[in-house]
């Protein structure tokens, strides 16, 4: 991958007007496909009692076959990203996902939400590839942790936005009504993003024409040879896998085990997730730039040691029964996960060169998705149906606690890049190779 000089990464070095401009962007695009992906999460009840379905289908609904529109298309438009404008694919996909979450306010039945649903995953498969590529070559490595932890501040910023907006809305006006609402400022987004973004020059680490010939099967070869990449990418689906499932049930869970009506069970999801994302990207941003300095051993130790830390306090907010600790539990945790995912994420597009950076960048979104976000909720959703005759209402709680245990998983992949990447002691950090 390359030689990385250890003084170059160890300054700070400014972002100027024009790159804030993109990454500000970059952030709205992101907020936008979170309040697009996870506003169904805060409706399932609403729905579910709409389309009298169970917890299976409301795992189908929240997760799998969203899911299975980004494994159908994470591929293509990473290999599309990597050859064709980035800036173009993208402002068509937030068109694309935003009209189908319009429309989702307006199906007639239970079989049309789950094609549009589909659909929303197909396109927001988009966004990984196109926004991740472009921040990579938009920046120097000592500028990529701090680029990428502003990009993905509208992470937080879509979650707090989906769940106060559509509970509120949800509440007040109906379900069908909050996706019709937050469908509409997507188009004006893709606008500004076709009109206002320039497309990054590639870095040159390689000739263009190898980045327009890399076949598929190369692409899979160059990633299995760089182990440390190759355990980066395995330790953010796992985390997906178990934050994934967790979010998709939150909803429920509130509503169920601690008897909170729809609108203060969005409040604080919102809360949790949007004011804990905040302040753990904001954490993650603080802690690559003053103590990882650019090394990536150190962003992978990092990721490692949040994802511990993560797993006592998700077992906290599903297994103790005051309400207020579950929230401080939740909100903490939420803290923490930002400091493995934006760690992470800043790793693998530093890992990945320009030949490779735009699909790895959708290898890891369709391994999220379609393990995360589509397996995960699913699996949960059927614990909880198997576990409900002995249970009763309480087999949500356990079933979430069992998918908890997933986020060890991805904890380990972070140390075996850690380890692989790590610079033994004593020895002069002037170089890392990947």
């Amino acid at each position: 991958m390359g030689v990385l000089e250890g003084n170059e990464r160890g300054r700070a070095e400014p972002l100027s007007a024009k790159q804030m401009y993109m990454f500000v962007v970059l952030a709205l695009v992101y907020a936008c496909h979170l309040v697009d992906r996870t506003i169904i999460l805060v409706l399932l009840e609403p729905i579910k009692h709409e389309f009298q379905l169970n917890d299976s289908e409301l795992g189908l609904l929240s997760g799998t076959v969203f899911a299975l529109g980004a494994v159908v298309a994470a591929l293509p438009l990473g290999t599309m990203a990597d050859r064709w404008s980035r800036k173009r694919l993208l402002a068509v996909c937030i068109a694309a996902w935003s009209a189908m979450t319009l429309l989702c306010g307006l199906t007639t039945s239970f079989v049309s939400l789950l094609a549009l649903r589909f659909g929303v995953g197909a396109t927001e498969a988009g966004l990984q590839p196109t926004a991740l590529s472009m921040v990579a070559d938009e920046t120097t490595s000592k500028q990529r942790a701090r680029a990428v932890a502003i990009v993905h501040m509208g992470i937080p910023v879509g979650t707090l936005a989906g769940f106060i907006f559509g509970g509120w809305v949800a509440a007040h006006f109906g379900w069908r009504n909050a996706l019709v609402l937050v469908g509409i400022p997507g188009l004006l987004l893709a606008a500004i993003v076709w009109l206002t973004l320039r497309e990054p020059e590639r870095h040159a680490e390689v000739a263009p024409t190898v980045v327009e010939t890399l076949t598929l099967k190369e692409f899979f070869a160059e990633l299995w040879q760089s182990r440390p990449l190759f355990h980066v990418v395995l330790g953010l689906i796992f985390l997906w896998l178990c934050t994934s499932s967790v979010s998709a049930f939150l909803g429920p869970f509130f509503i169920r085990m601690h008897h909170l009506p729809i609108a203060t069970a969005a409040l604080v999801m919102a809360g949790t997730a949007g004011g804990g994302g905040l302040i753990g990207n904001l954490l993650s941003g603080v802690l690559a730039q003053k103590f990882a300095q650019g090394r990536r051993d150190r962003l992978a130790l990092i990721a490692a040691l949040a994802g511990v830390a993560y797993f006592p306090l998700g077992v906290a907010t599903f297994l103790v029964p005051n309400l207020y600790i579950s929230i401080a539990t939740l909100f903490t945790s939420t803290c923490v996960y930002f400091m493995v995912f934006t760690p992470g994420y800043s790793l693998a597009m530093d890992l990945a060169d320009a030949r490779i950076r735009a699909r790895t960048a959708a290898v890891i979104s369709m391994g999220a998705t379609a393990i995360g976000y589509g397996l995960g909720p699913q699996i949960v959703g059927i614990l909880s149906d198997l576990m409900a005759p002995a249970l009763g209402a309480q087999s949500l709680r356990y079933a979430l606690l069992c998918i908890i245990f997933v986020v060890l998983w991805s904890a380990g992949h972070f140390y075996a890049a850690y380890r692989r990447l790590r610079v033994p002691s004593g020895t002069p950090t002037t170089s890392l190779a990947a």
